[in-house]
């Protein structure tokens, strides 16, 4: 069975009326677009209606009868606290509601933070929870034992990408993030050539200023309207982008090489979907290990490395097998 096949085999019954989608992404991260745009079209193929789509940024409705549906990726955890205390709000205020959270990873460094926002998942009448690892899986089905837990992929992968050919060189590309969950680097250089960058929405410095800068004046603005309209949006009034650019944005990136070595998770994810074989490397904290071992290690176009090193290794070790 294909990871997209998986998806749907899990959550196709869940779903079982009509909903709103939560916690949609209000940023530059093409990997959480991604995981969006694979949520709206999973959620295309079933025969029930989306009545609101919102970000935690312009949320500001009252929920009826509707399902609950919550955005996933790899922020369930204390590194990313606004997303966190977002998802512990609606299953708190809505306890008779549906809810179903997409395929998520786990990490808190706190326990306690763990405990204490598991306990209100486990309390919720009618929660499920998909995990993206095994990891995620195992903790969640131990303190979580009231809820549906499954263990599902990444919702990207109910997306389909084609490689633009047009932008193919014969180049390597090191894929390498920038925040917290980078594991610690030493400026490693590779025995080979690379291009060393991170998605196009964060490598022009003056762009992402101004983006930046634009972003919360789209967002004061639009809280202030929506408060007064009663209305819900995902991206603010002001934003001209559609749901897909970004994605279009990430395909064109990493149509250029011929092979990606990789720190996002979603690199590596998108790589394979384009057909490019790729190395993603771990982590700060093995979210990424995590997820190649529950769903990638027998994937023909997947590789790990636990760190520079051994992505250098094995880059030329493959190469010198051809």
């Amino acid at each position: 069975m294909n990871l997209t096949e998986k998806i749907f085999k899990e959550l196709k019954g869940i779903i079982d009326r009509d909903y709103v989608l939560l916690d949609l992404p209000n940023h530059r991260n093409i990997g959480d677009q991604l995981i969006y745009i694979g949520e709206l079209d999973f959620l295309k193929k079933l025969p029930f209606n989306g009545l609101l789509k919102s970000s935690v940024t312009f949320f500001n409705e009252t929920i009826e009868n509707e399902m609950i549906l919550l955005h996933g990726g790899g922020n369930f955890g204390d590194l990313y606290p606004v997303h966190q205390n977002y998802r512990e709000k609606i299953i708190n205020e809505y306890p008779n509601n549906k809810i179903l959270i997409f395929p998520q990873s786990l990490h808190f460094v706190d326990e306690k933070k763990m405990l204490k926002s598991l306990n209100i998942y486990n309390i919720h009448k009618d929660l499920t929870v998909c995990a993206r690892d095994q990891y995620t899986f195992d903790i969640l089905m131990k303190y979580c034992p009231n809820n549906n837990v499954l263990l599902v992929p990444d919702m990207a992968f109910c997306s389909s990408y084609k490689i633009n050919e047009d932008e193919i060189q014969n180049k390597i590309l090191y894929f390498k993030r920038k925040d917290s969950e980078l594991k610690n680097s030493n400026d490693f250089n590779f025995d080979f050539l690379v291009d060393e960058l991170d998605w196009p929405t964060y490598n022009d410095s003056i762009i992402e200023l101004l983006h930046s800068k634009f972003n919360n004046l789209d967002n004061r603005i639009s809280k202030i309207v929506y408060r007064l309209i009663r209305r819900s949006s995902v991206f603010g009034i002001f934003c001209l982008r559609d749901q897909n650019k970004y994605a279009d944005l990430g395909v064109d990136f990493i149509s250029k090489y011929k092979f990606v070595i990789t720190t996002r998770l979603h690199g590596h994810i998108l790589s394979i979907l384009l057909g490019i074989p790729s190395i993603i490397i771990d982590n700060s904290y093995g979210k990424n290990k995590r997820f190649y071992n529950t769903w990638l290690k027998d994937e023909s176009l997947s590789y790990f490395a636990a760190n520079e090193m051994e992505a250098n290794k094995l880059f030329l070790d493959l190469n010198h097998a051809k």
